[in-house]
């Protein structure tokens, strides 16, 4: 009998993180989950402590490992899935010299457009493959070496949320590919940081750390983290990746033009391609994949399933919120369902704190489209689910145009749990809606498959598709393609009425 081994996946997300305790094959006996805040100290800015990060991180390792019994020395390795896009500058020790400025941050604007008007968009769509706004890192670095230049010369390397995480466990310096390939800096084809980009943007390419690919090996627990975990010091720790491209392999969507939707807190519809492919002008990218032969084409949405979290905090009737029982979202389901689709002609813009793609602006934000005391609160519910819903049919619109055919799309994420919300998709996007087995579990899951390959227990990222299985099919139902039609035109054309008085009451 082959001696068990086991991989602790982190699946780091904003709200919170995950620890999953896995087999070799990505089966899940046992995973916590602990959240952790996020400050907003001014208009436009996000931040999160790493501290915060690490004591999840340890906390439910901790528990994972307690509630299964299981021995720390068959856990063969540790692996981290990540939020991208961050910026976090450190020391030579690895300690922050500030907080992390996360994806959702977008207070560097001003020298994203300082790019756009010194380089043109001519020739940053022909060298970096898209315009920069200020939630990308370039613009980023920048604000910190203007407003913060003590904090920038002090800075031993950039760092971003795997990296760190990584890099805290066993002192390595590293970026994944992907990681590498979301700031904008990468080139593909050297599978290294591009000179050329660093000279153009004025940055220095000394301060970011090295690039491997995310299946190796970069490290071993040291004892501190080890002992603040409960596992064995000299217990592998693998490069990993970010969160989107681990989604990927938890989607099982690893071959040429699959592709898959993830509803989380922000959502995304990403294809795997066997080249790099962009719509600048529309926020739709490619970033490296798990698998280093393998492109990611993305387009991601800022607010997915935090629209439905906003709904529930401060618009479901009260006697249902409670204290906020685990039913609590079957119970907003079945409210939605009280409507039918269409929301009586009730539409939700979900842009809820900017948009990325088709629709890259940090000012647009949320709203409800002809509201009136017609409606009721199945119409309000439903009209979130669809609003989210038509938003991923102008991502997958965009997604058409450079190439993707497939008429199905995997679905992962805690927001694929609700079968009335894949319906939604389904019928709102035109195509099939495959749900994967435990959906909210695809980002550990992909994690650690990623591991148990850099192990050995796999012979290549194609072969990882037969761990991940579907539990459920939901089709595009015919007698509602009028309707959702007829939304998806409104939809658009309600952000085209209304983006020039965002950007008014929004700038800054």
């Amino acid at each position: 009998m082959a001696e068990e081994r086991y991989i602790i996946a982190h699946d780091v997300g904003t709200g919170g993180s995950k620890a999953a305790l896995c087999d070799l094959n990505g089966n899940i006996t046992a995973s916590r989950f602990r959240t952790y805040g996020t400050d907003y100290p001014r208009e436009h800015w996000a931040e999160q402590d790493p501290d915060g990060w690490w004591a999840a991180i340890t906390a439910t390792t901790r528990e994972v490992m307690e509630e299964t019994g299981t021995s720390p020395e068959k856990v063969a390795g540790v692996v981290f899935s990540t939020q991208m896009i961050g910026v976090l500058p450190v020391d030579r020790q690895g300690m922050p010299l500030r907080p992390a400025i996360i994806w959702l941050d977008a207070r560097a604007s001003e020298q994203a457009d300082r790019i756009v008007r010194r380089l043109t968009k001519t020739l940053l769509l022909a060298v970096a493959g898209g315009l920069p706004t200020g939630k990308d890192v370039i613009p980023k670095l920048m604000w910190l070496r203007q407003h913060e230049p003590g904090v920038y010369e002090e800075t031993y390397k950039i760092l971003e949320v795997n990296s760190y995480l990584v890099n805290r466990s066993c002192g390595e310096f590293v970026y994944d590919y992907s990681a590498a390939s979301g700031t904008g800096m990468f080139n593909f084809k050297k599978k290294d940081w591009d000179q050329f980009l660093f000279k153009l943007f004025r940055l220095d390419p000394g301060k970011m750390p090295r690039v491997a690919p995310s299946s190796e090996k970069v490290g071993e627990l040291k004892v501190g983290p080890a002992e603040e975990m409960g596992l064995v010091p000299g217990t592998a720790v693998f490069c990993g990746t970010g969160d989107v491209p681990s989604a990927t392999v938890g989607s099982g969507a690893l071959l040429d033009g699959q592709g898959h939707v993830y509803i989380g807190s922000s959502g995304w519809i990403a294809v795997t391609m066997p080249k790099a492919l962009n719509d600048g002008r529309k926020g739709i990218v490619s970033i490296a994949s798990a698998d280093p032969t393998k492109f990611l084409l993305l387009a991601e949405m800022e607010s997915a399933g935090a629209c439905f979290r906003w709904f529930a905090e401060n618009l479901a009737p009260k006697e249902i919120m409670g204290d906020a029982s685990p039913d609590l979202y079957d119970e907003l389901n079945r409210i939605a369902a009280e409507s039918e689709p269409g929301s009586n002609g009730l539409i939700f813009c979900p842009w809820m704190y900017g948009e990325r793609s088709p629709i890259p602006d940090h000012t647009v934000r949320g709203g409800f489209i002809n509201l009136s005391l017609d409606h009721h609160r199945g119409d309000v519910a439903r009209s979130v689910f669809e609003g989210v819903a038509l938003h991923g049919r102008w991502m997958l619109e965009g997604v058409r145009n450079l190439g993707f055919n497939d008429v199905v799309l995997r679905a992962i994420g805690g927001g694929a749990k609700s079968d009335l919300w894949l319906q939604t998709y389904a019928d709102a996007l035109g195509v099939v809606i495959e749900r994967v087995e435990e959906p909210q579990e695809s980002g550990a899951r992909g994690a650690a498959l990623i591991a148990a390959l850099g192990l050995g227990a796999h012979s290549s990222f194609t072969s990882l598709r037969d761990a991940v299985k579907v539990s459920g099919s939901f089709s595009p139902r015919p007698d509602y393609r009028a309707v959702y039609d007829e939304r998806f035109e409104t939809f658009k054309e309600s952000y085209a009425s209304l983006r020039k008085l965002y950007a008014r009451v929004n700038a800054g």
